[in-house]
């Protein structure tokens, strides 16, 4: 009922309730119980008063048997409030006078003058009963009993206690109303600031600018007034350095694209250049180096002939080498399926190590720039495993679907740490630089030496359809 788990309004109102309704209840049954026990104290004294009187009065006449005067005297207690009943009874032999009786007298009066005893009084929830010993000369010559109805007065004080507490409900709801409106004064402001700071925490939650919130009233001068002040001006703070964030955010940003797209751009030129030399290289060099191997052949005879010409053969060989490395031939002839395919059997060839290709049938029909950043990557994964694999198998998975394409590499070598990924490489930012032109992601599943079995598996996947910025900055002037 007081929980926190309640709004402040409400404990507050049920704290009210709580302590009025205690407090009144307190009230309530202190008044009505000194009422009732004043009341039925008040009677009990009224009637001792007239029993006692009466008894002083009736000496005389009990001694001298003189019934008229008794009975003149039990008729003087018709004004006594809820008469019931009255009896003189004589407690001598020598007293020649019968039980003088008015009203309703219970036929055992005598056991009840014994069940009474040496008390002067028995008082139940409906009925007194008074007892006075009539005296003379020091002798009880009898006893006068009065008994007195208490149904009035209970009815009297049930009707008090229902006026009273039919006032204090009253009382309970109007103070209710009044200090809900009291309440209602402390609590709105708190209302209006909490609402406020929800209302900050989900503009914050869903990153949006917080320039435009309604601040808190702050037109009156007590403690929530003073808050609300210092929340508006923590609110401006928050909102200025809001405000720079979100310039700085935007500046980086901003900045973040440029060097990606100057990134790409740089790529592109340094394919172009690499496309270039290696022609030129693949071309002259290479007719050149043939021609003069004919020149050679012609010239010179014998042994030193062969041995000059095995030579240009080799240095043959070394330019198609070179060229190749700089902008493999087949890429631009086969396309992207028979480059990998052709980059692995010599990779496997060169290192040893066996590879398993799982190709397409059919060439990717995709943008030249996205084969040749898909290439590249693939052509860095390799060098990564010759150099810190240490593996004798890789196997290599190229899939496409209607959404993505998907490249997987997997080595049993000695794995990659995880922590090795968190360390500066140049050669895994150079592949993520590449898949973030075409929005690629890539995955790696680095096992631990200890793993059984070791190794490491690359997870590559390119969605399709997504527009690339070196297309964008193809066309710009």
């Amino acid at each position: 009922m007081l929980s926190r788990r309640h709004p402040l309004q409400i404990r507050l109102l049920n704290a009210y309730k709580l302590l009025m309704g205690i407090l009144l209840l307190l009230v309530w049954l202190i008044g009505i119980g000194h009422f009732y026990y004043w009341e039925r104290g008040e009677i009990k004294q009224s009637t001792h008063v007239a029993a006692t009187m009466l008894a002083t009065q009736s000496s005389a006449a009990l001694m001298f048997g003189d019934t008229q005067v008794l009975r003149e005297n039990l008729a003087s207690l018709k004004d006594l409030e809820g008469l019931r009943w009255s009896a003189i009874v004589p407690t001598r032999t020598n007293v020649p006078v019968p039980v003088i009786s008015e009203g309703d007298v219970p036929d055992d009066i005598q056991r009840l003058i014994d069940r009474l005893g040496k008390e002067t009084e028995r008082m139940s929830l409906m009925e007194l009963i008074v007892r006075a010993p009539i005296m003379h000369v020091g002798i009880e010559r009898g006893q006068l009993l009065v008994a007195v109805d208490l149904q009035d007065e209970i009815k009297g004080f049930l009707k008090v206690a229902a006026v009273t507490l039919l006032l204090m409900a009253t009382v309970f709801q109007l103070g209710q109303l009044l200090f809900r409106r009291i309440i209602q004064s402390i609590v709105a402001p708190l209302d209006d600031l909490l609402q406020v700071v929800v209302t900050v925490a989900d503009q914050v939650r869903m990153d949006r600018p917080l320039d435009k919130l309604q601040r808190p009233a702050t037109d009156f001068s007590d403690e929530v007034g003073q808050l609300a002040g210092a929340f508006n001006l923590m609110l401006d703070s928050i909102i200025r350095h809001d405000d720079l964030m979100r310039d700085q955010a935007t500046r980086l940003a901003q900045l973040v694209e440029d060097l990606r797209s100057l990134s790409a751009r740089m790529r592109a030129v340094r394919e172009e250049e690499r496309t270039r030399i290696s022609h030129e290289i693949h071309d002259e060099l290479g007719q050149r180096l043939t021609a003069l191997k004919f020149e050679v052949a012609r010239m010179a005879g014998g042994d030193e002939g062969n041995r000059i010409g095995g030579q240009i053969d080799e240095l043959i060989r070394t330019v198609r080498v070179i060229s190749w490395e700089l902008r493999p031939s087949v890429l631009d002839s086969l396309g992207l399926v028979a480059a990998m395919e052709w980059q692995a059997q010599d990779f496997s060839r060169r290192l040893g190590i066996r590879c398993s290709v799982d190709l397409p049938e059919d060439e990717l029909h995709i943008p030249s720039e996205m084969a040749t950043d898909l290439f590249r990557v693939f052509q860095e994964l390799l060098t990564n495993i010759s150099r810190h694999a240490q593996a004798t198998r890789v196997d290599i998975i190229l899939e496409t679907t209607g959404e993505a394409i998907y490249l997987d590499v997997k080595d049993d070598g000695r794995g990659l740490h995880l922590r090795d990924q968190s360390r500066p490489s140049l050669g895994l930012l150079g592949i993520r630089e590449r898949l973030d032109r075409w929005g690629g992601i890539i995955d790696i599943d680095a096992a631990n030496s200890d793993a059984d079995p070791p190794g490491t598996r690359i997870h590559i996947k390119i969605p399709l359809g997504k527009q690339g910025t070196f297309s964008e900055l193809e066309q710009a002037p």
